[in-house]
């Protein structure tokens, strides 16, 4: 049987077919896989955890890879409560690479890190028939299993067929949920060269892929006054907290002015006792956006709000647009059918929709390289107690991977 992939064409021959037929049997492995290492807590925050994690997935990954390597990244600044700019510290990338003077490279990639904190009450994996609930299992450790096991199975594919031309390297890094603030730079300088993509982020709760993704931008307005006592000087105060709510109407008077553009005023820090008029408060805020044309009007709107400062006050705009928009050209749209052709193989129905999410597939666009980011396992709910995976998406999601990664041998 020969399948036509756009400018590929691959043959189902009997070594495909009989990996295709190994890895329908890996289901219980991989689940017992999953299970491991989804009970570890690697909240963005738990250094300990993910680096525990880091160092469990190191060994699963060392038999396949040519070499891999943990590598650190630098402290990342935040705002606080009190509007200091402080550091935070992040925990590193797991760099792994095979082939790398192949012809072709693929570049693979999901996070370690998940978005509950080590103290969080939902710690618990439950299974329920063809349903595993559980922190991280679909966001996105099933999608770190999935591309194990791809990885395993395209290997057996060139240990029997000596095709050595696709060179594959993986990026796992552990900031992804709070903007892959750290890593960013290694996705740079590992990922910026490869022909292609493939990130295992979770599917959508239908099986369908993402296509085209919007921008997003986190951002903080910290706003100065001047404390007082709320009884004797009252009108000596500048009241922060006051301002800052000021800010946050004008920031949300900003949704509508351009199409498909949002600004999320998530939360205001300040106050005190109810005897003090606050000095300060800090404004926090995301915008999401489907052109990196827009970047450049919405910095200009920012910084007319912090301009028109009451007087006796002083405001700071801090952050940034940390992921581009990930448009649909010509070459993410020929691989998201390549992938789709893949399915069909076997017998998955693949679409692919629009959303406001980001990921590390925005950046990767954004490095020239086209990719898909849903090669993930099929599940719902994620970033609430009530994330779930079904099993039975593990085999084919890895097969699905499989495939699309010996389409693009040459």
């Amino acid at each position: 049987m020969q399948l036509l992939f756009g400018r590929f064409a691959m043959s189902l021959e009997p070594d495909t077919k009989s990996i295709l037929s190994w890895l329908a049997k890996q289901q219980d492995q991989m689940v017992t896989q999953l299970a491991d290492w989804a009970a570890i807590n690697t909240g963005t925050a738990n250094l300990a955890g993910l680096r525990q994690l880091a160092e469990l997935v190191e060994a699963e990954f060392t038999s396949i890879t040519d070499h891999i390597d943990y590598l650190a990244v630098d402290p990342q600044t935040e705002v606080s409560s009190r509007g200091e700019v402080t550091e935070r510290l992040l925990a590193g990338v797991l760099v792994g690479r095979r082939r790398e003077k192949a012809t072709r490279q693929a570049v693979l990639s999901i996070h370690m890190d998940t978005v509950y904190p080590a103290d969080s009450p939902f710690q618990t994996l439950k299974l329920a028939g063809n349903v595993l609930h559980g922190p991280g299992v679909a966001d996105a450790k099933g999608g770190l299993v999935v591309m194990l096991y791809a990885l395993r199975a395209l290997e057996r594919y060139v240990e029997a067929t000596g095709n050595r031309q696709l060179g594959w390297t993986i990026l796992l890094n552990s900031d992804e949920e709070i903007g892959s603030l750290g890593s960013r730079n290694i996705f740079a300088q590992y990922g910026s060269d490869a022909n292609f993509g493939l990130l295992f982020e979770p599917c959508l709760p239908s099986g369908h892929l993402i296509g085209q993704r919007k921008g997003s931008g986190n951002f903080e307005i910290v706003v100065r006054g001047q404390a007082a006592h709320a009884g004797r000087e009252f009108y000596k105060g500048r009241n922060a907290v006051v301002a800052a709510a000021n800010v946050a109407r004008q920031l949300h008077e900003l949704n509508g002015r351009w199409p498909d553009t949002t600004v999320n005023v998530a939360k205001i820090d300040g106050g005190g006792p109810n005897n003090v008029v606050p000095d300060v408060a800090v404004v926090r805020f995301n915008i999401r956006y489907p052109s990196q044309q827009h970047e450049a009007e919405l910095s200009h709107d920012l910084e007319r709000i912090v301009q028109d400062v009451p007087e006796g006050m002083v405001m700071s705009l801090h952050g940034g647009f940390f992921a581009p928009p990930k448009p649909l050209n010509e070459p993410y749209q020929q691989l998201l059918e390549t992938v789709q052709k893949c399915g069909e193989t076997i017998g998955l129905d693949l679409a692919w929709e629009s959303t406001g999410g980001v990921c590390d597939g925005n950046r990767l666009a954004a490095l020239g390289v086209p990719n898909v980011d849903t090669m993930g396992v099929q599940g719902g709910n994620i970033h609430s107690p009530q994330e779930y995976m079904l099993i039975d998406s593990l085999v084919p999601r890895a097969q699905l991977a499989f495939l699309t990664l010996i389409s693009q041998v040459p």
